[in-house]
């Protein structure tokens, strides 16, 4: 009796020894993002912490700035070589995963991921026919910041309403020169400018996913290209000649944004920190009111996940990936170094240590609080973000920014070639 008892611990000693060396058997995983330098700094010190604590998983970093990286993605994912775990975009659920599997149900992950540490509407962001494909790691939508320097400079208070924004354009140009403005916009934050101007005067999405078209009409999207008239002409926003001249930067690396000339952004609160980042010592920027049209019952905000984190359909490594993905979503040493660098975590854990360290601040944070303020219940469409919708809008913007369009003939142009761009990708 003794000597079986022996036999059968012996027996399970080897089965956990035999389960543990296979519980320990090395992994390699890819990870990958988009971000600025404070960003791409968080990750790799998380990527340290994280193999520390699991000595047998490897991490491979895959990082670059914003431009680019979908093509990468869209590369990677065609050729099935995209990493295990992959930082996503909220609109590129309709690209990859149209039908819900493009990406890993993280469903079946359950037992690696803290899920009761979210709540329903941010999963329901992730979710695509019943599938989780994704999970946010924080919510953003596009604030406007302005350099406070260079409005004191004018003389200038911060703008607090539209007519504020469009009287400052001859002030900054009288008393400061030519090449001030008090706003910087590139063509797709034109885009998104028109869609919040839109919804502010109509209380309606921008884009009717279930009739495939946009939820305008001519005259309204004559209205829509007269607004980007209206910012260039009354000297709010330099033209497109203007901001071409200085290459194909991203707007923070533009000059005159670094020197405080253009003095205000139209930006997504989880990347605030990238511009403020680059500007010259001495200047100082600052969150501005959100502009409300008069009567406005929604403010327009395109509210959504800033980014969120999907795991590879393919992944050889779906449990360590789960590993990888929760770390970065919940652990109190990545929330720690990560802070609002990506916004303010979705996570309620995640927001417990961040409040509990007084860690709560900043840009980012204070937006945060201003979107929670802000009427907000309009809801738009992944397809508003689809990139051939946006370069419908930003083809037609651009032609009458050099002047190959009039007005009247840049809404009925965006109007028919949008329309059509939504029943091709609308299926």
């Amino acid at each position: 009796m003794r000597l079986t008892r022996r036999g059968v611990l012996a027996g399970a000693s080897a089965a956990v020894a035999a389960v543990s060396v296979h519980a320990a058997a090395p992994v390699t995983l890819r990870l990958s993002w988009w971000g600025g330098s404070d960003v791409h700094r968080a990750y790799l010190s998380t990527i340290r912490r994280f193999e520390a604590k699991y000595p047998h998983i490897s991490v491979k970093a895959e990082y670059t700035g914003w431009a680019g990286h979908l093509e990468r993605l869209t590369t990677q994912i065609a050729g099935e070589t995209a990493p295990d775990v992959m930082q996503i975009n909220w609109n590129w659920l309709v690209l990859f995963s149209r039908h819900g599997d493009g990406f890993y149900d993280l469903n079946r992950l359950r037992s690696a991921i803290e899920f009761d540490q979210f709540d329903a509407d941010s999963l329901g962001m992730g979710t695509v026919k019943g599938r989780l494909n994704a999970i946010p790691t924080s919510m953003a939508a596009r604030l406007f910041y302005f350099n406070a320097t260079t409005y004191e400079k004018a003389g200038l208070k911060i703008p607090s309403t539209w007519d504020d924004l469009f009287a400052a354009g001859p002030v900054f140009r009288d008393r400061l020169g030519p090449d001030y403005f008090p706003l910087d916009v590139n063509l797709q934050d034109v885009v998104a400018l028109a869609r919040t101007w839109h919804i502010q005067k109509t209380g309606v999405a921008f884009v009717d996913e279930g009739r495939s078209r946009l939820n305008a009409d001519v005259p309204q999207m004559v209205g829509a290209a007269d607004l980007y008239r209206r910012l260039v002409d009354e000297h709010v926003v330099p033209g497109a000649r203007a901001r071409a001249s200085f290459g194909n930067v991203a707007p923070q690396e533009m000059r005159p944004w670094i020197t405080g000339r253009y003095a205000g952004v139209h930006q997504w609160v989880s990347a605030i920190g990238k511009s403020a980042d680059t500007l010259e010592p001495g200047q100082r920027l600052v969150l501005g009111d959100f502009p409300l049209l008069p009567g406005a019952k929604d403010a327009g905000l395109l509210y959504r996940p800033a980014m969120l984190l999907a795991v590879n359909r393919g992944t050889r490594h779906p449990n360590e990936a789960a590993l990888l993905l929760n770390f970065l979503l919940n652990d109190p040493e990545a929330v720690r170094i990560f802070e609002v660098k990506r916004g303010a975590p979705v996570s309620k854990s995640a927001l417990k240590v961040l409040k509990g360290e007084g860690a709560l601040k900043g840009l980012a944070w204070e937006g945060l609080r201003q979107i929670q303020g802000l009427p907000n219940r309009v809801r738009e469409s992944g397809f508003f973000e689809h990139p051939r919708v946006r370069d419908g809008f930003i083809d037609t913007y651009e032609r009458l920014g050099y002047g190959r369009l009039d007005v009247e003939s840049a809404g009925l142009r965006m109007f028919e070639d949008v329309n059509a761009i939504l029943r091709r990708v609308i299926r």
